[in-house]
């Protein structure tokens, strides 16, 4: 009885061992996968841009700023963002190493649909984005930031600029409707406070703020027409 005991808790401590160690390269094998998959993408992204200096034809390239809400200060913050529109199919992210919530994924999705169906679609069929969110943050969420990255990517049409003075926040619909955010006032400070003019916002949402100009838009090609200047010859 005694050996058959013995027999039985070896079998069992071999089988822990083969479950840990099988778990472990489980682990081991996810991670890399993951990593792969991180590579991969970034090699992506790389491949465009080879395939870009291939084609002969200039990007174009236009800056603006998404208005956010920090949980942590209880603060408006301006994120600067870069869109590039690219001569070759596709849209990329190029984003620093935070969480997207699916909310604002829908948001640049919607803002790259409504651009490309509006009078000042942008320069090229593909674009990359590039954003930089503060270095504390590591997940980014709500989807307040459509209506800004549509006049982003309008802006890089050849017959139009982004008017610095004037800034945004809002979402939006696939038809171009924008609709409410939160922290409204919180946003509207802030972008006084770097000297913007003229802050569009959603309908209903209009409020006073001392040194800025806080006006109400309905659909994204009235915002277009206070946030986008045309260039000469066109």
């Amino acid at each position: 009885m005694k050996r058959s005991h013995i027999f039985i808790a070896s079998l069992i401590g071999l089988v822990i061992i083969t479950a840990s160690w099988t778990a472990a390269v489980n682990h081991r094998v996810t991670e890399l996968e993951a990593q792969m998959e991180s590579l991969e993408e970034s090699q992506d992204v790389l491949g465009v841009f080879a395939g870009i200096n291939q084609t002969g034809v200039e990007p174009t390239r236009e800056s603006v700023s998404l208005y956010a809400y920090s949980t942590r200060s209880g603060n408006g913050i301006a994120i600067p963002a870069t869109v590039v529109s690219i001569p070759v199919d596709g849209f990329y992210t190029d984003i620093s190493d935070v969480a997207q919530t699916s909310d604002v994924q829908r948001s640049i999705a919607r803002a790259w649909t409504v651009a490309n169906e509006s009078d000042t679609p942008p320069a090229h069929r593909g674009a990359v984005l590039q954003l930089q969110t503060p270095s504390e943050w590591d997940t980014v969420g709500g989807g307040s930031a459509a209506l800004s990255l549509a006049l982003g990517f309008a802006g890089t049409n050849p017959c139009t600029r982004m008017n610095e003075s004037v800034a945004a926040t809002g979402g939006l619909t696939t038809d171009g409707t924008v609709v409410d955010v939160q922290y409204i006032r919180e946003k509207a400070q802030t972008a006084s406070e770097r000297g913007i003019q003229v802050f569009l916002v959603p309908p209903n949402q209009g409020i006073t703020v001392s040194g800025i100009r806080v006006v109400e838009v309905g659909t994204f090609e009235q915002a277009a027409d206070r946030a986008l200047d045309s260039n000469a010859g066109c």
